[in-house]
């Protein structure tokens, strides 16, 4: 017991020495600070943002140069910008040496909100930051200057594209143009367009308006050629159709560009043996098609001798009722006879493409519509 004691008393002895020596070396880390002296000032204190403006200047911040600090070390600058607090921002962006100002346009500002949650149309506080930050021969709390623009942000709005003239079959008047749909990406607003439907025999451009005059689009030089006027004038160039029908246009203003043709088919499937493909309907198996080329459509696949096939198109809801596409005569040689013919639904006789011994095996299956004709090549 007494063993035990002196221990205790050694150790509550050690405890008061090791206090007091505590009290006399007691180390304080001080931090070096600085106060902003950036002065971070936006170009304007509140914005409504437009979509007639996207590519321009919305907000221009710029601030003055960060202290020099006692650390010895090179400054770096770096920006921030997103909601008050700047829990909800865009990642900070590292600026090159001398930079003293960062710009945001007005689609840039208007996409950046949205996706940080803010809805097209609505107004909210920002907040910008700059960040001084100086790694040198110790650490240094890096200087920070903040501000706030009150934003305004816009719902983008579509930019109506009409095609109008004498192959419109619901009339040649302005007032019956059929609407392209547009095709919105980025900042391609009011520039691509693209549309598929039926055309008559006769001739089309476009306006930008069914019931003003705010500009027309007609031909230009040649059939890919596309050209702006100011106005919508009767000797506008037009583009002709000399075969009714389903047509896909695809319209670039800012390329000045079109490409246009005979579709034809809205789908075209196959079914078959004969390209390696069971007798089931509806048939999974579809045609691809590029707009690019409106009147072609392809299927690769692997041929067998002495199966037959045929094409479903457009519809298959009524199975083996519906409308196919055929040969001319029974049990045709694509190699010798490439016509084709597009049958209603519930046709007789069943006509159907047969395969050669020469034509199995890996193939490229390509139906053109406008000239109403198949080929195979093998691979």
């Amino acid at each position: 017991m007494k063993k035990i004691n002196i221990l205790f008393v050694i150790f509550a002895m050690g405890m008061l020495l090791f206090s007091s020596c505590d009290e006399e070396y007691d180390v304080k880390i001080e931090i070096d600070t600085v106060e902003d002296s950036m002065h971070l000032t936006p170009s304007v204190e509140e914005i409504t943002l437009s979509q007639d403006l996207m590519n321009e200047t919305a907000i221009t911040f710029s601030w003055d140069p960060a202290q020099e600090r006692a650390n010895n070390g090179t400054i770096t600058y770096y920006f921030k910008l997103g909601l008050p607090g700047l829990t909800t921002a865009i990642d900070k962006i590292e600026l090159d040496a001398g930079v003293s100002e960062y710009s945001i346009s007005h689609f840039d500002l208007n996409a950046m909100l949205y996706g940080l949650g803010v809805n097209y149309g609505s107004s909210t506080e920002i907040e910008a930051e700059i960040i001084a930050s100086s790694e040198g021969d110790y650490f240094v709390k890096p200087e920070i200057s903040t501000t706030k623009v009150l934003v305004t942000t816009f719902e983008i709005a579509p930019v109506n594209l009409y095609l109008v003239g004498s192959a419109n079959p619901k009339g040649s008047e302005i007032s019956n143009g059929i609407k392209l749909n547009e095709v919105v990406e980025g900042k391609n607003i009011g520039n691509t367009y693209e549309w598929i439907g039926e055309l008559q025999e006769g001739t089309f451009k476009f306006v930008n308006s069914t019931t003003e005059d705010k500009g027309s689009w007609s031909k230009g030089e040649n059939e890919t050629g596309l050209v702006k006027n100011e106005s919508v004038s009767d000797s506008d160039i037009e583009f002709t159709v000399n075969k009714a029908g389903l047509y896909s246009i695809i319209l670039d203003k800012n390329e000045l560009k079109i490409v246009h043709g005979y579709k034809g088919f809205s789908h075209v499937w196959g079914v078959g043996l004969g390209i390696g493909i069971a007798w089931n309907m509806p048939s999974s198996t579809e045609f691809s098609w590029n707009p690019e080329v409106p009147e072609i459509f392809t299927l690769e696949c692997t041929t067998q001798a002495n199966q037959d096939f045929k094409l479903p198109y457009n519809d298959q809801s009524a199975g083996w009722g519906c409308p196919f596409l055929r040969p001319i005569n029974a049990n045709a040689n694509i190699w010798d006879d490439n016509q084709v013919q597009a049958t209603p639904g519930g046709y007789n006789p069943d006509l159907k493409w047969l395969i050669t011994e020469e034509q199995a095996g890996d193939c490229i299956l390509t139906i053109d519509a406008l000239n109403m004709t198949i080929s195979l090549e093998k691979k």
